[in-house]
């Protein structure tokens, strides 16, 4: 019986190499340029093994780096936002459907402001409606003076030292996407207030406005990145006295906002209550500052009376504290010794001052104004309004005003009134040692 191999079940021929070992030597001398295919890279086992050439995957990820990107269509409905506002945090339910409308109301009159220097980009910051004339087609924005300023005080901002440029370009970004000329009107450094003129073809949404705003009331600050798009911060007013670095006239914005946020797109942003009114404008969101409204409604009065030229304020010479604003532990001991719980503590009198020579000095309580009681520096700049002056020329501001003031001297422990003599300026008062 013949017999003959048999094939295994289990395994697969053994297929013949089509090209011999002398048939590839030829191929090569033929084709000295080609280089070898290179080896199968080991795969782990238990896995099917492929190919990568190097060679190829080295041309690919430059050629992907050298081909322009193709511009992807931003799709708001799709696309996540940044910076986000919060307001789907635990910490913001109870505000979530009262502020998103609050917010959504003022944001309509809320726009975004540049200002460059020789074509120089100076600031970027916002800004809101305050005035509209349908004839003409223009409009009054209000925003800080921070953005035409090119210089801040080098020590602390009673020591002056700020520069303006008055003659900046100012571009005023609308919510449609597109800019309009603006024209400096004017700016008050004290005050940290600039006016803006812009015609638009459009009318535009004016604000509503709630002159009172309390202590730890619940409020919105609001701003417009460079994108226009809509910032929103959470927190509370608050009343405190301020630092060398911020004039007397500003309450305070108190959050826990991200310390790495920009928030120079603030500046000049409304403050608004849960109702969607603006009690207030941010003027220095680092140091979370505002301007209540009482101040600024007094501010574009005078603007306004005195032919939109300039805002007049008295110049006194000395800083306040107010008493109700210590520690408690502070008051009593002020009440013990004086009899005393309400008024402004005299930190500073400056050197040759009207204030120095009437004898007013450090520790000092002025009790009151034109025989009004006065308890915080908010009631003190608003009392000002009323007894601020402007001259007939309304080129010169250097008048003076007398008021009379109640002070008690710490020292002496006395108490004495009588006229206090004032300088009138437009200018940010500064109080020297």
């Amino acid at each position: 019986m013949s017999s003959s191999p048999q094939k295994s079940k289990n395994k697969r021929p053994v297929e013949a190499n089509p090209t011999s070992g002398e048939e590839q030597v030829q191929a090569n001398k033929r084709n000295p340029g080609r280089e070898e295919a290179p080896a199968p890279l080991p795969m782990p086992a238990g896995r099917p093994a492929f190919f990568i050439d190097p060679k190829c995957l080295r041309t690919k990820i430059e050629r992907d780096r050298l081909a322009p990107k193709l511009a992807t269509p931003e799709i708001p409905t799709l696309k996540g936002f940044k910076p986000p506002t919060y307001f789907h945090t635990r910490e913001l339910l109870h505000v979530r459907e009262a502020g998103t409308t609050a917010a959504l109301t003022a944001a309509k009159s809320l726009l975004g402001i540049s200002s460059s220097v020789g074509g120089t980009p100076l600031k970027r910051c916002s800004g809101f409606w305050i005035d509209w004339n349908e004839e003409s087609k223009t409009g009054i924005v209000l925003t800080t003076a921070h953005l035409v300023r090119t210089k801040n005080s080098p020590v602390n901002i009673w020591l002056g030292g700020e520069e303006y440029a008055s003659h900046a370009n100012v571009t005023v970004h609308l919510l449609d996407g597109t800019n309009a000329e603006g024209q400096l009107l004017y700016y008050q450094p004290h005050y940290d207030l600039a006016f803006v003129k812009v015609r638009v073809d459009q009318p535009v949404k004016l604000p509503s406005f709630h002159e009172e705003v309390k202590h730890a009331q619940e409020v919105f600050r609001l701003g417009r990145d460079n994108k226009l798009d809509l910032r929103i911060t959470y927190g509370r007013a608050e009343y405190q006295n301020s630092t060398m670095y911020q004039r007397y006239h500003n309450m305070y914005f108190d959050c826990a906002g991200d310390a790495k946020d920009d928030k120079e797109y603030d500046n000049g942003g409304p403050v608004i209550d849960l109702d969607g009114k603006v009690v207030g404008m941010s003027n220095n969101s680092k140091r979370g500052t505002f301007i209540p409204l009482s101040i600024l409604l007094k501010c574009v009065d005078l603007w306004k009376k005195y032919e939109y030229k300039y805002i007049p304020r008295p110049h006194i010479g000395m800083s306040f504290k107010a008493i109700k604003l210590f520690e408690p532990a502070h008051l009593d001991k002020i009440w013990r010794m004086y009899n005393i719980d309400d008024g402004l503590v005299v930190p500073k009198a400056s050197k040759g001052s009207h204030a120095e020579k009437f004898g007013i000095q450090r520790g000092d309580i002025i009790e009151c104004i034109n025989g009004k009681c006065i308890s915080t520096t908010i009631e003190l700049e608003i009392c000002w309004r009323a007894y601020a002056r402007a001259p007939d020329n309304l080129n010169d501001l250097n008048v003076e005003i007398h008021v009379s003031v109640g002070v008690f001297h710490t020292l002496k422990k006395h108490r004495t009134t009588g006229e206090l003599a004032a300088n009138v300026s437009d200018l940010g008062e500064v109080i020297m040692d």
